[in-house]
């Protein structure tokens, strides 16, 4: 067989095209995770925005919130003289009472749907930056019921006791584990560190935990490598190092 100068160029291109590729595969697997917090799941862009009413404090709130309702009943047609006088007094006292302390009403009234939008978006959106990302971080694992095809997930939180006794973290913090053992054994009041590839993957399950269901709605799916009991950690921070691996591996 005749081999030309043109066949032995693809031949080498094509060794090392596949050398590349396996330095690669074998670069991912032995990289170190990346150590992250849970702030850090947060997309960055979605929580800069402009929040008149952040800084205004719970009594001008209060006024500003009486106001609203004020508007309301006053849009009522059946309205008794006696009560729409008492009911404008009232206005005209919340609304003097929030423009001697510098707040603008008629642009606190106009921009207080594109605010709830843009709180609510700041709560639910992920950081793109790691979607399909090898991570580790620490929490604490609440298990969830075994799937119907046999899976095992959990639930990693920022602080112990939330989604029971404390609110449930927003979907953008509360993150969804696939693991390989079943976690029911694992205390809810021992931090763990689980490293594993992380997706931007929603979910919305209803489970029961400790005397109560508790909704959990999540944007994250985190796939576990390795889920590390932290004993030495007294935070939410990644502090120390890890005392026992108790579960390892997990299905992609």
């Amino acid at each position: 067989m005749i081999v030309t100068h043109s066949s032995k160029g693809v031949n080498m291109r094509r060794l090392a095209s596949v050398f590349v590729a396996a330095m690669l595969v074998a670069t991912q697997a032995s990289a170190k995770p990346e150590a992250i917090e849970f702030s850090d799941l947060v997309d960055p862009l979605a929580v800069v925005f402009d929040d008149p009413y952040r800084d205004m404090g719970p009594h001008l709130l209060n006024e500003l919130k009486l106001l609203v309702e004020l508007d309301q009943k006053l849009s009522q047609n059946d309205l008794a003289e006696d009560e729409r006088a008492r009911l404008t007094a009232r206005r005209s006292a919340a609304k003097d009472m929030l423009e001697i302390n510098g707040q603008d009403v008629d642009a606190l009234l106009a921009q207080r749907w594109d605010v709830a939008r843009k709180r609510k978006n700041a709560l639910m959106a992920t950081n793109p930056a790691l979607d399909k990302v090898e991570v580790a971080l620490s929490g604490y694992l609440i298990p969830a019921p075994q799937a119907a095809d046999g899976t095992y997930f959990g639930y990693l939180v920022p602080q112990v006791g939330m989604c029971s006794h404390l609110p449930t973290p927003p979907p953008n913090k509360l993150v969804r584990v696939k693991l390989l053992d079943d976690p029911q054994g694992q205390s809810l009041y021992i931090p763990v560190r689980v490293s594993g590839l992380l997706r931007v993957e929603a979910s919305d399950a209803t489970i029961f935990i400790l005397d109560g269901e508790a909704r959990m709605v999540s944007g994250w799916t985190l796939y576990a490598n390795t889920v590390d009991r932290r004993e030495d950690l007294g935070g939410n921070g990644v502090v120390g190092a890890s005392e026992k691996t108790v579960t390892t591996g997990a299905g992609r």
